[in-house]
C-alpha cells in the first residue's frame, strides 16, 4: 500500500476479514476459503440469473471487463457479506461509479432494476441465512473502535522508547491526523472483552456479577483488578461506572501513569494483582 497506514485502515481491514469468515461459515466451509462463501458455481449461478447482463445497468458482459460487486457493501455500516445473493456482476465502469455505496442509494432513480436485485437477493434467501449472526453491525463498531484504541497504544509505546531530543518531531507527526493519540488525549483507552459495553458485554456481565480489569502503564506493566458487579443491574452504565472509578477519572489515570484498560467477563490469563 503505498502511503502511510492509519488506525482506521487496521480496523476496516478487521472488519472486512470478520465479515469475510462470515460468508465462509454460512457455506458450511470449515475452514475460511480464498472463495469466501461465494464459490465458482454460485458465480456461475449469478451470472446465468442476471442473463450475462451487469446488475446495474443491464449491459451485457465481456469477461476481462466483468467485476464482482457487493450489492451491500463490506464494511462496518452495512455489513454485507462475502455470500451467494451478496454478490453482483458489475461492468468495470458501473462498478466503479457504485464504489461503496449500498445498492439500493446507488438505483434509487432506477425502481424496475433495484426490484430486480432485490428479487435476487430474495430468492438466493440471503437475508434468512445472514439472520442467524443477529446485528454484526454493533460488533463491527465495537471492534472498530477497540482495534482504533489499540493502535493509539502503541502510537504512544513507541513515543516512550524515542530519544528525548525526537520527542517533539514524533509528536507533530501523529500515526492519522485525524484520529492522532492527541485528540483523545482525555479520554482512557478501553478495550472492551466481549465488545460493545452496554451490549454483549453487559448481559454477561449482569449473568457472572463479575469481571477484571487490566490496568495497562506506560511503563509496560499489566496489573489484574477484579471487579465485583453484583450490584449491576439492567438500567446501569457499563462504561460510567468503570470511568467513575476512583483511578480512572479524568487526570487521575495521567498521573498514575496508566495508558489504558483491557474490560473482560473472562479472567486474563496474563497480569499481576
Amino acid at each position: 500500500m503505498a502511503g502511510k497506514w492509519a488506525p482506521g485502515d487496521a480496523a476496516n481491514a478487521f472488519v472486512r476479514v470478520l465479515l469475510w469468515d462470515a460468508g465462509a461459515k454460512l457455506a458450511n466451509k470449515n475452514q475460511p476459503p480464498k472463495s469466501g462463501g461465494l464459490d465458482e458455481a454460485d458465480w456461475n449461478r449469478t451470472i446465468a440469473w442476471f442473463d450475462g447482463r451487469c446488475a446495474y445497468t443491464d449491459e451485457v458482459l465481456v469477461d476481462d471487463q466483468t467485476e464482482r460487486d457487493h450489492a451491500i457493501p463490506m464494511n462496518r455500516e452495512h455489513c454485507g457479506l462475502h455470500l451467494f445473493g451478496n454478490v453482483l456482476p458489475a461492468t468495470r465502469e458501473a462498478n466503479r461509479r457504485k464504489a461503496g455505496k449500498h445498492y439500493r442509494d446507488f438505483l434509487i432513480e432506477d425502481p424496475a432494476r433495484l426490484e430486480r436485485i432485490e428479487s435476487f437477493i430474495r430468492e438466493s434467501e440471503y437475508w434468512e441465512r445472514v439472520s442467524v449472526f443477529g446485528n454484526l453491525q454493533n460488533y463491527c463498531e465495537a471492534q472498530y473502535r477497540s482495534i482504533n484504541a489499540l493502535c493509539r497504544v502503541n502510537w504512544e509505546y513507541l513515543d516512550r522508547l524515542l530519544p528525548e531530543d525526537l520527542e517533539d518531531e514524533a509528536d507533530t507527526a501523529p500515526l492519522d491526523s485525524s484520529r492522532g493519540p492527541q485528540q483523545e488525549g482525555d479520554t482512557l483507552p478501553i478495550v472492551w472483552d466481549p465488545p460493545s459495553p452496554e451490549g454483549a458485554f453487559k448481559v454477561a456481565l449482569l449473568r457472572t456479577g463479575r469481571a477484571w480489569i487490566v490496568e495497562v502503564y506506560r511503563d509496560g506493566q499489566r496489573i489484574e483488578q477484579p471487579w465485583d458487579a453484583r450490584r449491576m443491574s439492567d438500567s446501569s452504565s457499563v462504561i460510567g461506572n468503570v470511568r467513575s472509578k476512583k483511578n480512572y477519572r479524568k487526570n487521575t489515570w495521567k498521573r498514575l501513569g496508566i495508558q489504558s484498560l483491557v474490560v473482560s467477563v473472562r479472567r486474563p490469563v496474563t497480569g499481576t494483582r
